[in-house]
C-alpha cells in the first residue's frame, strides 16, 4: 500500500514512491510520530493498530525525549518501557584519556 502524497514532505531522504505503508510500517510510524504534523498523526492513528504503534514507541531509539514523553502519556506507559527515555548504556562522564 503506497503512502498518500501529503506525507511526502516527511520522507525527504528516501525514495518516497518505493515506500510501502505495510512493509515499511516501522520506519513510517517512527518518522511520522517524530516529524509529522496533525494530519500525518491522524493518518497514522487511522492506519496502524495500537500494537504496531506501541512496538515502535517502546523500541525505537530514534524517537526524541519529547516525542517519547508525549506517547508515554497518551498510552499510560511507564518511563522505563520506552527505549528512547532510558539513559544511554555508555557512560558519558568517563574520559578516555587522563590528562
Amino acid at each position: 500500500m503506497s503512502l498518500p502524497g501529503f506525507l511526502k514532505q516527511f520522507f525527504w531522504d528516501v525514495a518516497f514512491a518505493d515506500l510501502d505503508a505495510r512493509a515499511d510500517y516501522y520506519f513510517v510510524i517512527e518518522r511520522l510520530l517524530e516529524f509529522g504534523n496533525d494530519r500525518a498523526i491522524r493518518w497514522v492513528l487511522e492506519q496502524y493498530t495500537d500494537a504496531e504503534l506501541l512496538e515502535v514507541i517502546k523500541t525505537s531509539p530514534r524517537l526524541s525525549i519529547k516525542t517519547g514523553s508525549f506517547w508515554r502519556c497518551y498510552y499510560h506507559l511507564q518511563e522505563d518501557e520506552l527505549r528512547c527515555l532510558r539513559p544511554p548504556s555508555h557512560r558519558g562522564d568517563k574520559r578516555h584519556w587522563n590528562y
